[in-house]
């Protein structure tokens, strides 16, 4: 007898439209999309059902940091968390940091992936490096005491340590070295990106003709646009066949006008939507940082969060206070509610910006990123205003938290 799981709706997202009909899961699969069926179903009514959201930027959220904690405790609370936001799957992304810590971070982030199970929430899809090899000129949050020269060799000691899990490397293509470490990436079939980068028009069009094929965080921490130096954004919007990725959109990074800019010229075949977002609550005892675009300066006492504003007052907030640790950064899901009425197709377009292509980019497109047959059951289950209603991974259905 075969156990299949069948969730109807009059609005399901796939590839070719919205349609109405039966989705039918198996073994954690989607083996079917059918107009009737005879046996059992969960019936969602016109609420929308659609693919996860495969979020490869993502340091941390909610109650846990990889990018700052780097252990297994961490991506536990990420993939926990994560599933709240509509997010089905990521990459763990890294950030400049000491290469000890790194070394330890990417090993981590191999264990636990290869050791997680649907019922863990979102699956860790591998490993997003953020530096340590970007530009001293360009480095936003980074570390400038932390930063390496591109290196072939230093670069397999981490992928051996992440088994082979590293996915996406974001880089400065103007260092020396950098043009032969694309080349050994990309024939690895990893998704070589720039970011934090102060390269020339010359030296970006280089590194696509080496196999660089995406732009980190578009607009921000790199080379900007002059009309006699088109510098790494004009490359970016140059080139069409170049993926480009934002941060959440709460107009605090980039201004709407901005992405509006970047979405013509991309459109739905090669924009990406990410988080960016860091898992303050999850910092490290005793670790500062100051957010220079919120003005705001988080650390850690005593395992309470503190935040202090310009102005001096401090907020004090406990890691357990999910309702309160939950909206101290706009999650995935929120921004694509502030773009998903600019958009040519609306949710659909939000099922390739959102979904797809990050997961062609983070190599798993062959099991993510869509409702079709013979990939992964990542189901988001949305109402009418775009709230999250049902989570499934993997075939799972996830336990959300309440807010």
């Amino acid at each position: 007898m075969r156990d299949v799981t069948a969730l109807k709706s009059a609005n399901i997202v796939t590839a070719d439209g919205i349609r109405a009909g039966y989705l039918l899961i198996e073994n954690g699969t989607i083996i079917g999309i059918e107009e009737c069926w005879s046996g059992a179903a969960t019936d969602y009514g016109s609420r929308y059902l659609m693919p996860g959201f495969v979020d490869i930027h993502v340091h941390g959220w909610g109650r846990g940091s990889f990018a700052y904690k780097g252990d297994h405790a961490s991506l536990v609370n990420m993939s926990r968390d994560l599933v709240s936001s509509g997010v089905t799957a990521y990459l763990a992304t890294s950030g400049t940091m000491p290469d000890d810590f790194l070394k330890s971070s990417v090993a981590a982030a191999a264990n636990y992936l290869e050791a997680a199970t649907p019922a863990d929430g979102a699956e860790v899809l591998g490993v997003h490096m953020e530096g340590p090899w970007i530009s001293p000129k360009h480095l936003g949050m980074q570390r400038a005491d932390c930063l390496q020269s591109p290196s072939i060799e230093g670069f397999e000691q981490f992928n051996a340590l992440a088994k082979g899990h590293i996915r996406l490397v974001t880089l400065a293509p103007e260092l020396e070295g950098s043009l032969p470490f694309i080349r050994h990436l990309h024939s690895k079939g990893i998704t070589v990106s720039a970011g934090h980068t102060d390269a020339t028009f010359d030296q970006i069009t280089e590194a696509i003709d080496a196999g660089l094929m995406h732009f980190t965080h578009a607009f921000s921490a790199m080379r900007g646009f002059h009309h006699r130096e088109l510098g790494v954004v004009g490359a970016l919007m140059y080139y069409p066949d170049v993926y480009a990725e934002v941060a959440k959109q709460s107009g605090i990074t980039i201004k709407p006008q901005a992405f509006d800019i970047l979405y013509r010229l991309k459109g739905d075949r090669r924009l990406v939507l990410m988080s960016d977002c860091m898992g303050y609550a999850d910092f490290p005892e005793g670790y500062e940082f100051h957010h220079y675009l919120r003005q705001q300066t988080f650390r850690i006492r005593q395992g309470q969060l503190e935040i202090t504003a310009q102005n001096g007052e401090c907020q004090r907030v406990s890691p357990d206070d999910w309702p309160v640790v939950s909206g101290l950064e706009m999650n995935f899901l929120d921004s694509v509610k502030n773009i998903v009425g600019r958009l040519e197709k609306g949710l659909e377009s939000v099922a390739q910006i959102a979904c797809h292509n990050p997961a062609v980019l983070a190599g798993v497109a062959s099991r993510k990123g869509s409702l079709a047959v013979g990939k992964d059951a990542d189901i988001l289950c949305l109402d009418h205003e775009l709230n999250l209603t049902d989570v499934w991974c993997r075939g799972v259905r996830q336990p959300l938290p309440v807010r």
